[in-house]
């Protein structure tokens, strides 16, 4: 009988796509081959969530961002707890606990073999030339102590390999995957477009409502459903008070039971300018609601543009109209791109498919 691994997950604060991952590849892990111990603050929903599928769950003062004072104490502490349970692969996700975990690792005998997963694209078009370099520099020191790095899309690899300059064996990319709920038809109320994103402004929701504002003149009766917070809440209330569409477009805030609100959907959008997956565009096309997004990182892994769902430009929101229309007007096209998109993501995105992926990669690393 050959002996159970034990593996360390290091997260921190996120509520967001990095907390499903990890919650799907916990719930999927063959825990007759591995232990899985998630290490990570106590005040998210991840650490009570794990605790209820029976996952041993270690609390930790992680912070999302760059606090030297809490920082040098999160890795005193940390280092402890891998002293203490001495995992075999220890596997972060994010860059932020990528730092502090590695850190956190250094002079430990014996050391396990290191793995990070990196969710999201590091750089934007905010970030200066010298933080990108001293990041860039940083990522390429690390990266020699760790053993794979993991990226959610082909679109984040290459970016990281190009940025970093990392050597390109140690980075694999295992797409991400969900739990996926039943597939429920219910009755539609109307013409009705919608998105779950949060509202900051990478996610394009700006680009959203501008298309709506289109939408409405096009095809009138049509309304809008945004789902999700975030900082950018009050200026896009506001956009959509000057755009005339307040009264066409619903802001619901974040909801636990968003997939029941997506399945009323016509037409789902995501808008985002840099999107390094597209989780929300699996989720909603697993319930063969059809999709228009933008064509910009990883989202045209999930959406071809041609069978799967309709793409436009980033930030077009011209375009975006023209490509919501064509499905509020074509419920016969709509009705075939859902279909084909919904057994697409079904076929390649699921949790047990990365579970599995994942779990191929451990075993690779211990042998």
């Amino acid at each position: 009988m050959k002996e159970v691994k034990r593996i360390a997950y290091l997260v921190r604060p996120t509520e967001g796509g990095i907390r499903a991952h990890v919650l799907a590849l916990l719930s999927q892990i063959d825990r007759s081959r591995f232990e899985p111990v998630l290490i990570c603050p106590p005040t998210v929903s991840l650490f009570h969530e794990a605790e209820k599928i029976g996952i041993q769950v270690l609390p930790l003062d992680i912070v999302g961002e760059i606090n030297p004072r809490r920082d040098f104490r999160c890795v005193v502490q940390l280092r402890r707890i891998l002293k203490r349970i001495r995992p075999d692969i220890f596997h972060m996700h994010s860059a932020k606990a990528g730092l502090i975990g590695r850190i956190a690792t250094f002079g430990i005998s014996p050391r396990p073999r290191l793995v990070l997963t990196e969710h999201v694209f590091i750089f934007d078009e905010r970030t200066g030339r010298l933080k990108r370099v001293m990041m860039a520099l940083t990522e390429r020191l690390l990266a020699r102590a760790t053993d794979r790095i993991v990226t959610v899309s082909e679109a984040l690899r290459h970016e990281l390999l190009a940025e970093m300059g990392i050597n390109p064996r140690k980075v694999i990319t295992i797409h991400n995957g969900i739990i996926f709920q039943p597939l429920v038809h219910v009755a539609k109320p109307g013409k009705l477009v919608g998105t779950v994103s949060r509202l900051a402004p990478q996610k394009g929701v700006d680009h959203f409502l501008r298309a709506a504002a289109l939408v409405c003149k096009r095809v009138p009766g049509t309304r809008f459903v945004i789902i999700g917070d975030g900082p950018y809440r009050t200026q896009l209330e506001s956009l959509a008070n000057s755009l005339g569409i307040s009264e066409r477009v619903e802001f619901m805030g974040y909801r636990t039971d968003a997939i029941g609100m997506v399945r009323t959907f016509d037409v789902f959008v995501l808008a985002s300018t840099r999107e390094s997956f597209g989780l929300t565009l699996v989720e909603a096309l697993s319930q063969q609601i059809p999709v228009v997004a933008s064509r910009t990182g990883g989202i045209p892994e999930i959406v071809d543009g041609e069978t799967t769902g309709l793409l436009a430009e980033p930030g077009n929101a011209e375009d975006m109209a023209d490509n919501i229309c064509r499905l509020l007007e074509d419920p016969a096209l709509a009705a075939s791109l859902a279909a084909r998109g919904c057994d697409f993501v079904r076929s390649q995105f699921s949790a047990e498919r990365m579970a599995q992926e994942t779990q191929n990669m451990y075993e690779e690393l211990l042998s």
